[in-house]
């Protein structure tokens, strides 16, 4: 092993670390040692103990010196040791030299006697440091770590070190402990503003009510900028060089400095760059003049046949849709031709619905004869199953290469792709009969929902038929396509609000690739709602069996989505409510967390109560004198004032009917103090109209009549301008009143804490949106 020499001052830091990766490469190792990382720490202007290194292969006393720091801190040095504490390879002793050479001893000796003559051969050096008198209190010890993320790319973790800086984690809320961030989605400035809101942090810094600043603010800048720039080079380097893991932990905090005392790294050459699609192919995807369709049957209703069939009705032109059939002829007035080859023009989107193993020669021939932009291929059991995999790779080939040599070749969505519905594209190639899956009811939403998985896509319309998003995207198996290259795709499009996102899984680097996506469109003012599965190692296998894509590490995918602007949802009943709240609140003013909270029902009121999260800013409305007044006035109006005290949260008891409920709404909404309102409609009492028409044989009760909440609230909530969601928390009779409230615009959920955590979420989110610059 090559002894370590110190680095000359000229060199810049990342010219150090590129040096000290090439000598380590020499001597067969991907792992630098820690004298050079004390060196390599010390040349980028952060803290290290005074230290110099011995080889235990010479003579000790020629080469052991004093340092004049009282105690020194002796270390084994080898690439085969990583835990060298529990091998018994660290020491402490005087600052003596006959100390510090008996204590070089003791560690050799130690080694060889629990791991044996072979691996105490692989000691090249002993480090011999400074002991740094750190701070013993809590926030003392501190961890800093970067490592390389399959999804996510360089990804950076702060917090609470020392021994015990997992446990301290597992004891903290999420990110109070440890803070995990993308250096390559945010600055430095704004990395830090959210590092001081952990309580990690704000120990170090002072910032807690023991108000002891144990290290200046600049000091953490200084490590964050150290620790941002190795991320970059580690991406964006000439050497290409990738830090697969770097840890300093513990930085000890002593005499205002955090001074690196233990540090690993290890590098590899495996940089794998973002992919990038042809965005133009994928735009024209979605908007495409003209298509053709393999696999549509004559005799019945095939997939195919069914997909031809919504192409017709959505109005798409027949003379710019052709079949491929060896048969000459027509299907529904579509005319025919033999083959890819045939087409009178390259199809903007080739719709290939038939078996797995007839792909690879349709794309073959699109590839040969430049008939086709894109390809969106409905096959399925291609890269899932063993026998699916060769077709995979005979795809991925006929794809790939003409590209690595700068050829041509189309875009491909899929394999077992559900479809994708463009209402400006004019098309829908979702291939489930109408019967089945009936088309929207409600008006079109400027949202687009893009999932990797096309049975949870139609789930959501199932449930959800009052709302038509104007892109419907199932993406299949990401075998060319991704669900980045779509959000690349809408992010400048303009009759897009926002999009939802269902994501499984990433390939190599879409995840870091998403976040910067996410970020561009969060500046032109779009809404990104994303529900991430696969927490849990369970949800991991069952999205890698289904997706044939590896799923990544949710906490640090979570973290660095929403610092790029994303909205994460944690739960599928969220999702949904999140996914009616984007579409109906877009246009509503924000202004604020003050909540007015109303039900009918008393649990309600107490459940919505419960779930008021103070941490989002959220809080109870203080109803001004006038808004009491006016609503003890129409309760004494209807008789029931003495059953009633007038104070927000609001009970109206069972008693109220349609126009109490709707009239009080419209005081709280008057009310200044009131920035949203949560409203809850329990209607089982027989004073409310809440009932499908027909179910009531004296046809009083109705939620088609005029005097029902499904007309009275629309024009009360419009013209108050402020966010409202209604709560219908009963049975399926009730399902139609659920959804004439939606179908109106108004966001109904059948959860009372899903709606008050849901709209405190998006209201804080779309005031984060207001605080940055970006529009409300």
């Amino acid at each position: 092993m090559a002894m370590w020499i110190p680095l000359g001052k000229t060199m810049s830091a990342m010219d150090a670390f590129i040096e000290l990766c090439r000598e380590a490469e020499e001597e067969g190792r991907q792992t630098l040692l820690e004298p050079e990382l004390y060196a390599f720490l010390r040349e980028a202007g952060l803290s290290v103990p005074p230290f110099y290194s011995v080889d235990p292969s010479r003579p000790l006393d020629d080469q052991v010196k004093v340092l004049g720091t009282g105690k020194v801190v002796v270390k084994v040095v080898s690439p085969a040791i990583t835990h060298k504490t529990e091998m018994g390879g660290v020491r402490v002793s005087d600052d003596e030299k006959g100390a510090i050479m008996e204590a070089i001893r003791g560690v050799l000796e130690v080694v060889r006697t629990r791991g044996g003559e072979k691996l105490a051969s692989t000691i090249g050096e002993v480090l011999v440091a400074g002991f740094v008198n750190g701070d013993k209190g809590i926030g003392g010890e501190f961890f800093v770590g970067l490592r390389q993320s399959r999804d996510m790319g360089p990804t950076m973790a702060a917090g609470f070190g020392g021994l015990d800086a997992e446990e301290m984690a597992a004891k903290f809320q999420p990110g109070q402990s440890m803070v995990i961030l993308s250096p390559l989605v945010t600055s430095v400035e704004d990395g830090l503003a959210k590092c001081y809101g952990a309580y990690s942090f704000r120990r170090l810094t002072g910032r807690t009510r023991q108000g002891k600043r144990l290290v200046e603010d600049a000091e953490l800048a200084r490590i964050f900028e150290f620790f941002y720039a190795l991320a970059r080079e580690s991406v964006e380097g000439e050497a290409g060089y990738v830090v697969e893991e770097f840890e300093v932990n513990p930085f000890l905090a002593s005499d205002g400095k955090l001074v690196a005392v233990d540090a690993f790294l290890r590098f590899s050459r495996n940089r794998v760059k973002e992919p990038h699609a042809d965005i133009e192919k994928v735009r024209l995807l979605l908007k495409p003049s003209t298509i053709a369709i393999v696999g549509a049957s004559r005799k019945g209703m095939n997939p195919g046949r069914v997909i031809l069939r919504n192409l017709l009705r959505e109005g798409f032109p027949k003379e710019f849709i052709r079949c491929l059939r060896p048969d000459p002829g027509d299907i529904d007035g579509v005319e025919c031709v033999p083959a890819v080859k045939d087409l009178p023009w390259s199809a903007d989107l080739l719709v290939v619905s038939v078996e797995a193993g007839q792909v690879p020669t349709i794309i073959e021939d699109a590839v040969t004869y430049k008939k086709a932009t894109s390809i969106l291929v409905v096959s399925s059991g291609m890269g899932e199953t063993e026998s699916g995999k060769e077709t995979d790779l005979k795809v991925q080939r006929l794809l790939f290469g003409p590209r690595e040599t700068g050829g041509w070749s189309p875009v491909v969505v899929g394999p077992n792709c559900l479809g994708i519905r463009s209402r400006p594209g004019r098309y829908d190639t979702l291939f489930i009969p109408e019967t089945k899956l009936p088309l929207p009811e409600g008006g079109l939403s400027r949202v687009a929902l893009v999932c990797q998985s096309g049975a949870f896509m139609v789930s959501r319309m199932s449930a959800m038929p009052y709302l038509d998003p104007i892109y419907l995207i199932s993406i299949g198996n990401q075998l060319d396509l991704t669900l980045p290259d779509f959000v690349e795709a809408l992010k400048d499009d303009p009759l897009v609000d926002g999009m939802v996102l269902y994501i499984e899984g990433f390939k190599p680097m879409d995840g870091l690739r998403l976040a910067r996506l996410v970020r561009e469109a969060r500046q032109t003012g779009k809404d990104v709602i994303v529900y991430r599965a696969g927490r849990t190692a369970e949800g991991i296998t069952a999205t890698s069996s289904h997706t044939a894509s590896v799923s990544g590490d949710y906490a640090s995918c979570a973290e660095i989505l929403k610092d790029a602007g994303a909205m994460v949802v944690e739960s599928l009943d969220e999702f949904k409510a999140m996914l009616t709240m984007v579409t109906a609140l877009r246009h509503r003013r924000v202004g604020g967390s003050r909540f007015g909270i109303m039900s009918n029902a008393g649990f309600e009121i107490v459940g919505m109560c419960d779930n008021i999260l103070p941490d989002l800013g959220g809080k109870l409305a203080t109803l001004s004198p006038r808004t009491v007044d006016s609503i003890r006035a129409l309760m004494a109006e209807k008789g029931i004032d003495r059953l009633i005290t007038i104070h927000n949260p609001l009970d109206f008891t069972p008693m109220s009917n349609d126009t109490i409920m709707a009239r009080s709404l419209e005081a709280y909404l008057s009310d200044e103090g009131v920035d949203a309102v949560v409203m809850g409609v329990v209607p089982m009492t027989p004073a409310l109209k809440t009932l499908p028409p027909g179910a009531d044989p004296s046809g009083v009760d109705n939620i088609d009549d005029a005097g029902a909440l499904p007309a009275l609230l629309p024009p009360i909530i419009e013209q108050a301008g402020k966010p409202v969601v209604l709560v219908v928390d009963a049975g399926s009779l009730y399902d139609p009143l659920a959804k004439a409230f939606n179908m109106k615009g108004i966001p109904c959920v059948r959860s009372a804490d899903v709606a008050i955590r849901g709209l405190q979420r998006y209201i804080a989110y779309r005031g984060h949106s207001s605080a940055n610059g970006k529009p409300q």
